[in-house]
């Protein structure tokens, strides 16, 4: 008994850890600034939801389902990347925040109300909250596991994890009532840039992974040039 309570803990520390809660909430606290309270908690379930199913899935088929596929980690991050990108740059050209006419506000409500949907799924849910990073140690934890009792001492590690993922959104969502509408937008932009920047390193990151070796020829480039010249001055 003693044993599966360790794996559970360590498999539950290494996981919120590398889940980086306080970064998650930061971006979701920006992200939910123009969203009333019921909104942001239905968001954070939303959310929290669709990431903890994600992630419930793959500990249980593992690498073998992007095997199936044909589909790399990398590109995962790739995907990833170009998501939070897009979601980055339109979070810095957003003007959703300064509008105060009633009119257009009334008209978009649908909108807005699918918008915000989308946002909890993508990228909330999926790749902010159970991004790559926290796919690919779920797998390797998951692996690790040896027989089926801790197998299934992983997956209630794993609830946990989400489970207190969801608390702290929650609990966020009800601490943005003290803060300033200017706070508010300050944060809104300040995190597209940041979401912007986290999305073209994931690209990175993904190149890396995937073993593309975009950069080689530049070097090659370089190498025949440095020839020529050297040939030249001889």
């Amino acid at each position: 008994m003693l044993g599966y309570m360790q794996y559970l803990v360590q498999y539950f520390s290494r996981l919120f850890i590398i889940s980086c809660p306080l970064a998650i909430v930061a971006l979701f606290v920006s992200m939910t600034a123009p969203y009333t309270l019921a909104e942001r908690v239905r968001a954070a379930k939303v959310g929290t939801s669709v990431a903890y199913g994600t992630a419930l899935f793959f500990a249980i088929v593992g690498e073998k389902f992007f095997e199936f596929l044909g589909v790399t980690m990398g590109s995962f991050c790739i995907t990833g990347g170009i998501i939070l990108t897009l979601l980055g740059i339109s979070m810095l050209n957003s003007t959703d925040m300064d509008s105060t006419n009633d009119q257009d506000k009334s008209s978009s409500k649908e909108s807005a109300k699918k918008s915000k949907t989308d946002i909890a799924i993508t990228p909330l849910g999926i790749p902010i909250i159970c991004g790559p990073a926290c796919l690919t140690a779920t797998v390797a934890l998951q692996s690790q596991a040896e027989g089926f009792m801790q197998n299934i001492v992983g997956l209630v590690a794993l609830t946990f994890v989400f489970g207190v993922l969801y608390l702290l959104l929650v609990s966020s969502a009800k601490g943005t009532k003290w803060l300033t509408p200017m706070v508010l937008k300050l944060s809104f932009k300040l995190s597209g840039l940041i979401i912007a920047t986290l999305g073209i390193q994931m690209i990175f990151g993904g190149l890396r992974e995937a073993d593309l070796q975009v950069l080689k020829p530049l070097e090659k480039v370089t190498q025949v040039t440095q020839v020529m010249q050297s040939t030249h001055v001889c």
